[in-house]
């Protein structure tokens, strides 16, 4: 059955990443001529695709070579990693963020793409009241992700300039909540909470240990609710800063017992809370009634994502551990 991307010419800009590889399979499946471009070797890219670039995407003439012929770019890119990694290398997060959002931005343009998605995130939110779209400006983002979170926004506020200056009012911001799935980091020294976890009770010889006392709240969502929502996003011509994310808050004790009770989790550790651990904000939470009034919202449960995420993971164990420690080693 046609849709809107029906035989178009689409180019996911990470496209072998956690979102990325949920995004290309599902324009694929929805009849898409999609292309991806990355730093990853091309056996990390998803089947089905009509083209792969390997190319470093902070330079501005391979995004404008990349973005030739194509009708609609989703921007995935940039630097991520933990609250630990974002203050340890500032320079990387500042620099990975900056240069891929303006570059690709600037090469879709030159090369006269119809459409563009910028991939954010909630990280441009204060820990000070609601994280709501249109009041994101109000406050200075958290100091827990002060260079990511300032970079990301200034990248959409390359996007509200291009939209004023060239009249490019299809360009799309979204600002995902904390994602995990398929193809997540499962670097110790790099990976988010979920990853992080994951890896800890697979691997546990008896006791896991969890930073802080397990109060902080977080909102969780699956990277296949992610590609689906974004492509609900293009789909809906939706032109304002969009927050993509569950809307409900659960507690890193309560992802903890989710994770430990699941059906792959064949040995039960002892689980100990590291009190005097560093635990980050409190609470971070997406307000969704934008996206709830344009009827796009998460289907898939916390409990299904952590079973599919485990046993992902298990299966691809080997090769994620040998990708990580080969990246560690550079």
């Amino acid at each position: 059955m046609k849709n809107k991307f029906y035989k178009k010419k689409i180019l996911v800009a990470g496209g072998t990443g956690l979102v990325g590889q949920q995004l290309t399979k599902q324009l694929v499946d929805l009849g898409a001529e999609v292309y991806v471009c990355s730093l990853d070797n091309e056996d990390m890219a998803p089947e089905g695709i009509k083209g792969y670039y390997k190319l470093d995407m902070s330079i501005k003439e391979n995004c404008k070579m990349v973005c030739e012929g194509k009708d609609i770019v989703f921007s995935l890119l940039g630097a991520t990693g933990s609250p630990a990694t974002n203050f340890k290398n500032p320079a990387t997060f500042m620099m990975g963020n900056l240069l891929t959002a303006l570059n690709m931005l600037e090469g879709a343009r030159l090369a006269n793409v119809e459409e563009f998605m910028y991939t954010s995130t909630y990280g441009v939110y204060s820990n000070k009241g609601e994280m709501i779209e249109d009041q994101m400006w109000n406050n200075n983002p958290s100091e827990n992700d002060k260079f990511a979170g300032w970079a990301k926004r200034m990248g959409e506020l390359q996007v509200e300039a291009y939209k004023k200056q060239y009249g490019w009012n299809k360009i799309y911001i979204v600002r995902p909540a904390n994602i995990y799935g398929p193809f997540s980091n499962f670097d110790d020294k790099n990976s988010m909470v979920v990853a992080s976890l994951i890896k800890k009770f697979c691997n546990s010889t008896g006791v896991v240990k969890i930073w802080g006392d397990g109060s902080p709240i977080r909102d969780f969502i699956y990277s296949k609710d992610v590609a689906k929502m974004m492509i609900q996003v293009v789909e809906k011509e939706i032109s304002n800063p969009i927050n993509l994310g569950s809307g409900d808050g659960v507690s890193i004790s309560e992802l903890v017992e989710v994770i430990s009770n699941s059906t792959h989790i064949k040995k039960k550790p002892k689980i100990e809370f590291e009190i005097e651990k560093p635990m980050g904000d409190k609470i971070r939470v997406l307000n969704t009634k934008l996206a709830k009034s344009n009827k796009i919202s998460p289907i898939i449960s916390l409990k299904d994502g952590i079973d599919e995420t485990i046993d992902w993971y298990l299966k691809n164990i080997e090769s994620v551990d040998l990708k990580f420690n080969a990246f560690n080693q550079k």
